[in-house]
């Protein structure tokens, strides 16, 4: 069961790391800046996409605990 926990909790860190090294490689920060853009838009759209995942993967979680352990 705690593999199964573990598990959901496997797919966002690898896609988190795998867009953070896509973007690095991209230089979408650096492109930003260059178009006249503050920090602001690019720090909010990371912040509201790592909301959604994590919500939808403690939703998941949760899901799976309450039909198993209760």
């Amino acid at each position: 069961f705690g593999d199964l926990i573990l598990l959901i909790y496997v797919i966002p860190v690898y896609s988190t790391v795998f867009y953070i090294v896509k973007e690095k490689e991209a230089r979408v920060k650096e492109s930003m800046r260059m178009m006249g853009l503050s920090d602001l838009p690019y720090w909010l759209s990371w912040y509201c996409y790592y909301t959604i995942v994590n919500t939808v993967t403690a939703f998941l979680a949760w899901f799976t605990i309450s039909f198993t352990v209760f």
